[in-house]
């Protein structure tokens, strides 16, 4: 189903609907941010305005081709370009997070400034959408910069399902998609030592053909569990979805292989692909197997918050059923893997409705990207979410029956057969 923030409007001037603790960080491109435009019309320069307003600045630019004096006026003020950006040996360090951290990324090429610190809402918002997500808005005042609104929605009851016709042509009938996807990611979850359900923020992804870069395979709506959103005063930002690979295809991540070889280790065994998934988890820092001092991504906490460590959770799809068995064919979800930068955990799922008497708890964590500017922000904190309304401000959820029923296009009931591809 379609995830748009639920248009929530309200009586009450600030609604706490949660209580949310955890930590933001945020990176504000320099050419880019409309924030920083901002603050650059009163006159004096961010750079001016930064220790005033926390802001940590982000230049891992390489400027070697400029002289010295040259490489000091030309680096953001402020900026910590050995600490933050070379490794021991004086080489600019092999991060472990996405290309946004690595020699491609915008503040490598012209600098950021980070605002950063702890999740105190002023605003929380719990509401069931008319199309049946549970979603969560979060209001958070950055000091000299303004609201930073975000928030997370997914679907409690996801369970993909394609509609066929009957054997006989007369109807037609519903038949569920690889099974028990929440199972699944459940399982994922442990493989990380956690418990609860897990829902990966998904909406908007894609696979990449790994025999023709060019070609993105996008997942239809209806695999879609979850998406998050964000607004920092001027900036809008988008959701960054589970990102999947095949080994032979092309990384997302450093270094997400295992050994194995194309067409996958699924085509070689599920030994071989249990062994990927799991070396995956340990480069990423988030294998249940790990001691506590191996876990988190430690090379991200040098670069402007030393104490936001991201959990980059794996998506496992052992237990999805092959598509496709030895070497042939292309492969689906059940060939790749997905690394999950966003994703909702919660304790106790069945308390998820309109009115429930007892607190929904778990965690969450969201990574977004500017729409108009090169700016990221992420955010992760648990939550307790004692008040959950009904959302009535949003579409007719049942338009869609009543043209169908209209036109004569046969539906898929509640009492049509199931099966498991």
């Amino acid at each position: 189903m379609p995830f748009l923030p639920a248009l929530v409007l309200l009586a009450a001037c600030n609604p706490m609907d949660a209580e949310v603790s955890g930590s933001y960080l945020a990176y504000l491109a320099k050419g880019s941010s409309e924030n920083l435009t901002r603050l650059e019309r009163s006159g004096e320069t961010v750079a001016e305005q930064a220790e005033g307003l926390g802001l940590a600045a982000v230049d891992c630019r390489d400027l070697s081709g400029l002289e010295p004096d040259a490489q000091t006026a030309e680096r953001l003020p402020g900026a910590e370009f050995e600490a933050n950006c070379l490794d021991e040996a004086g080489d600019a360090k092999a991060l472990k997070y996405y290309t946004w951290l690595d020699d491609y990324a915008y503040w490598r090429k012209e600098g950021a400034f980070a605002p950063e610190g702890d999740v105190q809402a002023w605003r929380t918002e719990a509401v069931i959408t008319p199309e049946g997500d549970f979603q969560l808005t979060v209001h958070v005042d950055v000091d000299g910069i303004g609201d930073l609104r975000f928030g997370w929605s997914i679907d409690p009851d996801f369970a993909p399902t394609v509609c066929d016709d009957t054997a006989d042509g007369t109807g037609a009938e519903t038949r569920a998609v690889d099974g028990d996807w929440l199972a699944g990611w459940r399982a994922s979850a442990e493989a990380s030592g956690m418990t609860g359900q897990l829902w990966p923020l998904n909406a908007g992804g894609y696979q990449i053909n790994p025999s023709n870069t060019g070609v993105y395979w996008y997942i239809p709506q209806e695999w879609m569990s979850g998406t998050a959103f964000a607004r920092f005063e001027d900036e809008q930002f988008f959701s960054h979805p589970t990102d999947y690979a095949d080994p032979d295809g092309v990384p997302l991540y450093q270094t997400m292989y295992a050994g194995s070889s194309y067409p996958t280790p699924r085509a070689n065994g599920p030994e071989a692909y249990l062994t990927w998934a799991e070396n995956t988890r340990i480069h990423l820092g988030t294998s249940a197997s790990q001691p506590a001092e191996e876990k988190g991504i430690t090379d991200f906490a040098d670069i402007g918050q030393s104490d936001f460590a991201p959990k980059l959770l794996v998506e496992d799809n052992s237990w999805r059923p092959a598509d496709v068995e030895g070497t042939e064919g292309a492969s689906g979800f059940d060939q790749w893997l997905g690394v999950m930068p966003g994703w909702v955990r919660i304790d106790n799922p069945e308390a998820i409705e309109v009115g429930s008497s007892t607190p929904v708890t778990g965690e969450f964590q969201i990574y977004l990207e500017g729409v108009a500017a090169a700016s990221k922000i992420l955010v992760k904190g648990n939550f307790s979410i004692a008040n959950i309304r009904e959302d009535k401000w949003g579409y007719d959820p049942v338009l869609e029956e009543r043209k169908m029923e209209e036109n004569g296009t046969p539906s898929c009931g509640s009492t049509a057969a199931t099966a498991t591809e």
